[in-house]
């Protein structure tokens, strides 16, 4: 499993009365670039074939909040690397998250993007089953993304889901280091995503997670991203 570069730490804004502030600003890091290489044996068994990942990390995250399906601006909307996903039952106080990436290879390069998140160490995650689906879908880089913008309940544009019941969080941390693999597709210089809870919650508590993008050099290392190239 690739290593991260983690040349140094930033805190983090957790919910239940944390003092740290938010948005921190040791967070940010460039967009890109090539940070670790693979190396495979030939077929031949002569030598290695070396393959140099590429790493792109989201250009914002965008909550869409069913209770304010037309803002303009306010804490959560203008922070641009918070993710969050809640849901009790559909479009009551739902919110969910739009991750946007800019700059990938061209569609004409016939190049595979693979959409990855590395889990989060600093979150909130609770819940029946906070299990999450993930969309594909069009929308242009100056498009702001609200509530009315979310497509969750076609299902037309399924992309992938993550695991988030215990059990499966733990074996992807102990057994995939850490990583989960969501889904591949033709890279597109911009590609678009949008995140909301698979399922209902149960007995009253919400499907709930939350956790702040962190890029390297920031550390630790967690959220989004988007790898080609290995």
């Amino acid at each position: 499993m690739l290593n991260a570069i983690t040349p140094f730490i930033a805190a983090l804004l957790m919910p239940g009365g944390s003092t740290f502030p938010y948005p921190f600003t040791n967070s940010t890091s460039p967009q890109n670039g090539t940070f670790s290489n693979a190396t495979l044996p030939s077929p031949n068994g002569t030598g290695v074939i070396e393959y140099k990942c590429q790493y792109k990390f989201p250009t914002d995250l965008t909550v869409l909040n069913e209770r304010y399906p037309d803002y303009n601006t306010s804490h959560l909307h203008d922070a641009s690397r918070l993710f969050m996903l809640r849901r009790q039952v559909p479009e009551e106080g739902e919110i969910a998250t739009r991750a946007q990436f800019q700059g990938l290879p061209s569609n004409v390069s016939n190049t595979t993007c693979r959409l990855e998140l590395t889990l989060p160490k600093l979150q909130t995650i609770k819940g029946f089953n906070p299990t999450f689906n993930v969309y594909q879908v069009e929308r242009d880089t100056d498009t702001i993304s609200t509530w009315k913008n979310y497509v969750g309940y076609t299902d037309a544009n399924l992309f992938g889901r993550v695991n988030g019941e215990p059990e499966a969080l733990e074996r992807t941390r102990t057994i995939g280091g850490g990583i989960a693999a969501i889904g591949e597709t033709r890279c597109n210089e911009t590609l678009t995503f949008q995140m909301g809870m698979a399922f209902n919650s149960k007995d009253g508590v919400p499907n709930y997670w939350e956790f702040v993008e962190i890029m390297p050099p920031a550390w630790p290392v967690q959220g989004f991203r988007m790898v080609w190239g290995c």
